[in-house]
């Protein structure tokens, strides 16, 4: 089947950061993405922030960017390992086939 080739709208999606505000242009089917990630990203800033922790906005939001980081890096580890089991298991499926039809 072929994929259309109709563009994908783009829609704003507003990122405020410190005193800061961000307008972004982002492809409408990630805008969900956009405002779930800004929205865990900044209650995990609070927690950084709350009297527990202590951290100022600045370290807050490094810890956290941080974080992120080190969990798609981890997320990575894990898909790598699967596409592996999964290439492995195709291979053995291979495997079988040929010495059935052999057979």
């Amino acid at each position: 089947m072929k994929k259309n080739n109709i563009p994908n709208p783009d829609v704003s999606v507003f990122i405020k950061l410190l005193d800061r505000g961000f307008k972004l242009s982002v492809p409408a089917d990630q805008e969900k993405y956009y405002r779930d990630g800004y929205e865990v990203f900044m209650e995990r800033v609070k927690q950084h922030k709350s009297k527990a922790k202590g951290y100022d906005d600045i370290e807050a939001m490094g810890l956290t960017a941080i974080e992120c980081m080190v969990a798609l890096q981890r997320i990575r580890e894990q898909m790598d390992g699967l596409v592996e089991a999964f290439q492995d298991r195709i291979e053995k499926l291979d495997a079988a086939v040929a010495n059935a039809i052999e057979n």
